[in-house]
């Protein structure tokens, strides 16, 4: 079991890999983000309802934020070095670490979808998850109907588990989920072909 992430001398972790830089929330990301968590494109399959107040925004990432030293998850920001431009963010949430489990989300600014941003973002954060938080699977729920969410997770080596029917209320009525999943041995498995 890795170390609990509040322990001094464990700062939050950051990458960069050939495009990208994932890294910590900070105030200033909330007009960016804003941008993004508002758009329709991004929001329409997610299961909070929209914001419309930049407050709104605010409150999120201080959630978000809270996840690492709390030892709840793991959220980053994804930016583009040079720019500092942000596109979007991923991490887990609802880690159980007696089950050694986490779900996994993101979204990111439509404009750069179809870049393969996101797979690039994603790889070192399943490693992170395994190697250092100790997850054995990792979660995805995805509300029925966004294919292109489901498809990306296939791609990264997720099985479709299923569908949970009216599995979360959102925007006044309960909606269906599709449930995927990663699992650690999975994971190296395919990490070796």
């Amino acid at each position: 079991m890795p170390e609990k992430m509040t322990d001094p001398g464990n700062p939050f972790p950051e990458f960069i890999t050939q495009r990208l830089k994932l890294r910590e929330f900070r105030l200033e990301d909330a007009v960016r983000l804003h941008e993004i968590w508002t758009d329709s494109l991004v929001t329409r399959y997610l299961v909070l309802d929209p914001f419309t107040e930049i407050h709104q925004t605010r409150e999120m990432i201080s959630i978000l934020k809270a996840l690492y030293p709390s030892g709840e998850g793991c959220r980053w920001v994804l930016s583009i070095p040079a720019s500092q431009e942000v596109l979007g963010t991923c991490g887990f949430h609802s880690w159980r670490k007696e089950h050694a489990r986490a779900e996994i989300g993101y979204e990111m600014d439509p404009r750069y979808w179809g870049l393969g941003l996101m797979s690039e973002a994603v790889l070192p954060i399943l490693e992170y998850g395994f190697n250092e938080m100790g997850l054995n699977r990792v979660e995805a729920f995805v509300t029925v109907g966004n294919r292109e969410s489901l498809s990306f997770l296939e791609r990264k080596g997720f099985t479709f588990e299923g569908t949970l029917r009216q599995y979360e209320r959102a925007r006044g009525c309960f909606q269906d989920q599709w449930i995927c999943s990663l699992l650690k041995v999975d994971w190296e498995k395919g990490k070796r072909t």
